[in-house]
């Protein structure tokens, strides 16, 4: 039966030859605008101000190109196969550090595909269910459905994966381009809440609203619309705009468990730069990984990045800070000319989010195992002959990311996934560092836009972060 198995796991398999856009630059621009997307910015703009709230991603995208320089100068060193980042840690400084570090990112990955999965379930039971209906058990239900579904998805191998990615990438940009567009360009104020108190106990009792964007203008004090109950942005200073949203507030909210900090709120959008690993993750289906892997990542961090400002401008200069606070699905009732347009935006990040994380874990698994370190793992070896697919390791991650869904709520998923990720960022950076400082035989990346001090910077960073979450 051994005899088999490795056979069946060196047998010679038909590779993906997928590009740049569609094996990298597509599939990391997608894990990378997930959940927090639409869902989370809105709220970090309004506990720390949009200055606070550019401050945190800009810190956030900084060490997310620390670490693309890193972990591109580690897939670019010699000939790449499966395994994207774990491949190269492991072969250049052996499977003692490669085999840690390979567990701790197929079980981050795993994680992201709870986190994606129950966001999309969050959205749906908001907007379509009624509050007696929204209950723990309907969520449960709705998640292990939906992730059924991206597992049968993943199943079918990384060539399915590409063709599905691409529509998704499609409704995403539509509906980025609406939610966008509504805030920057829309002279219509609108009714987003009648009371924000029936969505939060923290929450007064004064209505949502959306209006033009603004520096700072004057707006009525009364209410305007007869479901209104006012608005206290303009009772209490009689104007609305991104002045007079620039700074931090004290702020009560579900989401924090009580008074939001800023560690509270890091550890809630920190998700929304990760997943810039992917293209690395699948790059033994891609047709030319050490030009594709630093090209489209790069290329895809920087994209997401430009959408994240233009949110995080917009939204400050349009909605009233107690909606951003307390209403989690701002966008969506801000959004012109419908509201199910962020629900398809929504739905598009968060499953492709998911399904790439599901893609990713396999791939890094299938790698793990092949390389014999740990005995357990060793059935995971074998893919399949067309494409060289991990089914029994998508089956296994499919697993891990089902017993995650019992948790249920997205934003106690949010600070776990944000600390395995912070721990994944420091290994990478530091497998360069010590490598580039070595100066081992074997240590010759063809991508030279990293050094020693980047490396350290980032590996610096990204365990500063976690000593502050956690202290």
């Amino acid at each position: 039966m051994k005899a088999t198995l490795l056979e069946t796991a060196s047998a010679p398999a038909q590779k993906n030859n997928l590009s740049t856009l569609n094996g990298c630059y597509i599939p990391c621009l997608l894990n990378i605008l997930g959940a927090v997307l639409f869902l989370r910015v809105g709220f970090a703009v309004g506990v720390l101000g949009a200055l606070g709230a550019l401050a945190v991603f800009s810190f956030s995208e900084l060490i997310a190109y620390l670490t693309i320089s890193s972990f591109s100068a580690l897939v670019t060193n010699g000939r790449m196969a499966a395994g994207g980042a774990y491949y190269m840690i492991s072969r250049s400084l052996g499977p003692a550090f490669g085999g840690s570090s390979g567990l701790l990112f197929w079980f981050t990955y795993c994680v992201n595909v709870t986190f994606n999965t129950v966001a999309f379930t969050q959205t749906i039971t908001s907007t379509f269910f009624d509050k007696e209906q929204d209950t723990s058990a309907n969520r449960i239900a709705i998640s292990s459905g939906t992730l059924f579904v991206l597992f049968l998805v993943a199943l079918k191998g990384a060539a399915a994966f590409a063709r599905v990615n691409l529509f998704i990438f499609v409704c995403l940009a539509l509906s980025l381009c609406a939610a966008i567009g509504t805030l920057w360009f829309s002279r219509h104020a609108k009714l987003l809440t009648a009371d924000l108190s029936l969505l939060s106990a923290h929450a007064p009792h004064t209505s949502g609203v959306f209006r033009p964007f603004a520096w700072s203008a004057e707006c009525a004090s009364s209410p305007w619309h007869p479901l209104a109950v006012g608005n206290v942005s303009c009772a209490t200073s009689g104007r609305y705009g991104l002045r007079e949203v620039l700074l931090p507030a004290t702020v009560e909210s579900e989401q924090c468990g009580g008074e939001c900090s800023l560690g509270d709120v890091f550890g809630i959008v920190f998700p929304a730069v990760v997943g810039m690993m992917e293209g690395a993750n699948l790059s033994g289906d891609l047709r030319e990984p050490g030009r594709s892997i630093p090209m489209g990542t790069f290329a895809a961090v920087s994209t997401a990045f430009i959408c994240y400002l233009l949110l995080i401008v917009g939204q400050a200069a349009t909605v009233d800070r107690d909606s951003l606070i307390y209403d989690m699905n701002v966008m969506q009732h801000a959004c012109w000319p419908s509201q199910y347009l962020v629900v398809l935006g929504v739905t598009a990040a968060c499953l492709s989010t998911a399904l790439g994380s599901m893609f990713g874990s396999a791939r890094i698994l299938q790698a793990m195992a092949r390389d014999n370190l740990f005995p357990f793992v060793r059935f995971f070896a074998a893919g399949a002959t067309a494409g060289d697919e991990p089914r029994g390791a998508v089956v296994l991650s499919y697993l891990i990311a089902q017993l995650g869904i019992f948790i249920g709520d997205l934003d106690a998923v949010a600070p776990i996934l944000t600390n395995f990720f912070l721990v994944t960022y420091t290994l990478t950076n530091l497998a360069a560092f010590f490598l580039e400082i070595s100066g081992v035989p074997n240590w010759r990346p063809t991508y030279r836009f990293f050094s020693w001090q980047t490396s350290l910077l980032g590996a610096a960073l990204t365990l500063a972060a976690m000593v502050y979450l956690n202290v």
